[in-house]
């Protein structure tokens, strides 16, 4: 299906999942947002739309406050930058791009003064050594190597990948899940949950892969994730029990070691500064951040 040109848009569906690969592979942004996956789980929930510019993708987050993702291509970035500032400026009140990853700032963006940039700490990912995350090695993993031992001598348990038929089953554990953590309490966890459940009910028309710990039986672990660059694997999704200790630190390992040896890095997404899962994800010893900004106008031409 052929996505409209800017500035026209269309909501996305999966009929734009090759188009929008194909762009992300030519023109790939490190950033975990930036995955067919991401933007189809999340489109109900962000309004996202699609449109292109000179065969740049334009993402559009048509949801308060409106913002513009950063685009995904080379070709005249700097007109493309000012049509897309008119255009929000039409049609929003405050008009900026968001999520834009370092990469991109530092080969269109960095010192010119008709930009304005700000970090977006909350949303950096923290990205990982797959090598040291199966080995767990050392004394700075030797706590986490304690659980997953505990784990794997107290249950009887069993790693499955994902496959089609194990959704239901997948749907039942979610619902499990969010009972109760109470997700219908926490604005996030809603919209995770709702982001979780498309790309389950999807999972054989996405490219994504998944994993499950059986324990005496019963899913007690689920995860999602994919290929975000050649070298970087991406986790959207890790549920666990977490009344069975160990067993976060069990499924994190087990699923790099069946999906991702091809992979020199992990990707385990942002902390949405929250206090708690910044302290889990630094706990992993990040080995670096993908820096995220916003870009606003500064007024100069």
């Amino acid at each position: 299906m052929v996505l409209p040109d800017f500035p026209h848009f269309k909501e996305i569906d999966l009929n734009f999942r090759s188009v929008v690969q194909a762009h992300l592979i030519e023109h790939p942004l490190e950033a975990s947002e930036y995955t067919f996956t991401n933007l189809f789980a999340y489109r109900d929930l962000y309004g996202f739309k699609l449109s292109l510019f000179k065969n740049n993708l334009i993402i559009l987050k048509d949801e308060e406050p409106v913002s513009v993702f950063c685009p995904a291509g080379n070709r005249d970035i700097l007109n493309l930058m000012g049509e897309v500032f008119d255009y929000l400026n039409d049609y929003a009140g405050e008009h900026y791009l968001e999520r834009v990853p370092e990469s991109f700032v530092k080969a269109h963006l960095k010192n010119n003064k008709r930009f304005v940039l700000e970090e977006e700490r909350s949303h950096f990912d923290y990205v990982y050594d797959v090598a040291e995350l199966i080995e767990l090695r050392g004394r700075k993993f030797h706590d986490k190597k304690n659980k997953v031992n505990k784990f794997r001598n107290s249950y009887e348990y069993e790693y499955v990948p994902l496959t089609q038929d194990l959704i239901d089953e997948c749907f039942e554990f979610e619902e499990y899940w969010c009972e109760v953590r109470e997700c219908e309490k926490y604005y996030g966890l809603n919209k995770e949950r709702c982001a979780i459940r498309e790309m389950l009910k999807n999972f054989s028309s996405l490219d994504i892969k998944g994993g499950i710990i059986r324990v005496e039986g019963k899913i007690a672990a689920l995860t999602l994730g994919e290929k975000l660059l050649s070298d970087t694997f991406v986790i959207h999704i890790e549920k666990a029990h977490a009344d069975i200790p160990g067993l976060y630190q069990f499924i994190n390992r087990e699923f790099l070691i069946h999906e991702a040896r091809d992979c020199t890095f992990v990707n385990r997404e942002q902390d949405l500064g929250i206090e708690g899962l910044r302290k889990s994800k630094m706990s992993y010893h990040p080995v670096k951040f993908i820096k995220k900004y916003s870009v606003r106008e500064s007024g100069e031409r």
